[in-house]
C-alpha cells in the first residue's frame, strides 16, 4: 500500500531530473526568445541603415553624375583643363579617364532611372512636389539629426544643386510606388508582425524642447545671461539660433524620442525639468541651450489602435527589400544597348 525507501527515493530522483528538464525547456524557449528579438532588432537595424546608405547613395551617385557631365561645359572657350610643368590636360583626356573610372556605372544608374521613369508613365503613376519636399526633410531628419544647414552643406561638398537632387528622388518616389501597388498585407499577417515587434509600437517617452544653437562657448553663456534677465526664449531663438528652421519657430523641436537627437543633446533634454533652460550643451554642431516644455510617459498600445501603423511599418519593409529588386527586372525586360566608347 506504501511505497518502500527505495521507490521514494526513485521516485522523487524522477520527479528532480523532470523538473530539471522542465527548468532547462524554459530556459532554452527563454533563449530562443532572446534570439528571435535580437534576430528582429537586427533586421530592423540593417533596414534603417540601408535606408540611410540609400539616401547617401543618391546624393553621392548625382555628385558624380555631375561632375562628369559637367566637364562637358568646362570653359567651351578653352579645351585645356589644367597645365602640369607646362604640359596640357585637355578636357577630353579628364572626360575619358572620368569614364574610365565611373562611367559605366553613371550610364547604368542613368539607364535604370529612365527605365523607372517609362514604367512610372506607363502605370500613369505621378510625383507632387510635396512628396518631393517631404522625402527632403525625411533625409535631412534621418542622417542630419534635423539640421537643414548642414544637409545643404553636404550638397554644396558634393557640387549638388537642390534642383539635381529633386529630380533623382523623383525617380526614386516613382520605384517605391510602382513596389508599393504589388504589396498587400492581409490582417493575419499584420497582427503576427504586432506581436513580434510590439515594443516598438509602444508610444515611448518624449519630450517637447526648444533649443537656441550658437557657435561657441561664450555665446550660449550670453545667451542665458539674457534668459536670466527675463528676455523671452523665443525671441532669442529667432534672433541667435544657426538653426534656422528651429528658429522660425521660436527654437521648437515639437516632440521626440530617444534615438531622434544626438546623444549629448537628448541626455540633457531627457532630464531636464520643464521650463528650465539647460546650462550649454556641447555636440558637432555647436553649442545648444536647451528647454523642455512638456513631457509623455510611455504607454502600452493594443493592436488595433496601431493597426494602420503597423501595415504602413510592414510595407515600408517590403518596399526598401524589394525596390533594387523591380529595379533589376526592369533591366532584365527592357532593350538596351550601349554606345559608350
Amino acid at each position: 500500500m506504501f511505497k518502500s525507501n527505495e521507490e521514494t527515493k526513485a521516485a522523487n530522483e524522477e520527479m528532480k531530473a523532470t523538473n530539471e528538464e522542465t527548468k532547462a525547456a524554459s530556459e532554452e524557449a527563454k533563449a530562443a526568445n532572446e534570439r528571435m528579438k535580437a534576430t528582429n532588432e537586427e533586421k530592423k537595424a540593417a533596414r534603417k541603415r540601408l535606408k540611410v546608405v540609400y539616401d547617401m547613395a543618391i546624393i553621392l551617385a548625382l555628385a558624380v553624375l555631375v561632375t562628369i557631365v559637367s566637364i562637358r561645359y568646362v570653359n567651351p572657350h578653352s579645351e585645356i583643363v589644367a597645365t602640369v610643368n607646362g604640359e596640357n590636360i585637355t578636357k577630353d583626356e579628364l572626360y575619358q579617364a572620368m569614364l574610365t573610372e565611373g562611367g559605366r556605372q553613371v550610364l547604368d544608374r542613368l539607364i535604370t532611372n529612365r527605365l523607372i521613369l517609362q514604367e512610372g508613365e506607363r502605370l500613369g503613376i505621378t510625383v507632387t512636389e510635396e512628396e518631393i519636399d517631404a522625402e527632403i526633410q525625411n533625409i535631412i531628419k534621418t542622417n542630419f539629426y534635423g539640421m537643414a544647414e548642414s544637409f545643404y552643406q553636404a550638397l554644396e561638398q558634393y557640387g549638388l544643386t537642390e534642383k539635381a537632387l529633386k529630380n533623382d528622388l523623383k525617380t526614386e518616389i516613382v520605384l517605391r510606388k510602382i513596389v508599393q501597388e504589388q504589396i498587400n498585407i492581409i490582417d493575419e499577417e499584420a497582427r503576427e508582425y504586432f506581436t513580434t515587434n510590439q515594443e516598438y509600437f509602444n508610444i515611448p517617452e518624449q519630450v517637447e524642447a526648444r533649443h537656441i544653437l550658437v557657435d561657441t562657448r561664450e555665446e550660449a553663456e550670453e545667451v542665458i545671461g539674457l534668459l536670466n534677465n527675463g528676455n523671452d526664449f523665443a525671441e532669442l531663438a529667432k534672433e541667435y539660433s544657426k538653426d534656422p528652421v528651429s528658429a522660425e519657430q521660436g527654437g521648437n523641436l515639437g516632440f521626440f524620442q530617444r534615438g531622434e537627437m544626438v546623444p549629448e543633446f537628448e541626455e540633457v533634454a531627457f532630464n531636464l525639468a520643464i521650463n528650465q533652460p539647460s546650462d550649454p550643451v556641447e555636440t558637432t554642431y555647436g553649442f545648444h541651450i536647451i528647454e523642455v516644455l512638456d513631457r509623455k510617459a510611455s504607454q502600452e498600445v493594443t493592436f488595433e489602435e496601431v493597426e494602420e501603423k503597423v501595415k504602413e511599418a510592414m510595407t515600408e519593409e517590403l518596399i526598401m527589400e524589394r525596390m533594387n529588386e523591380q529595379a533589376n527586372l526592369l533591366r532584365e525586360q527592357a532593350s538596351i544597348e550601349y554606345k559608350l566608347e
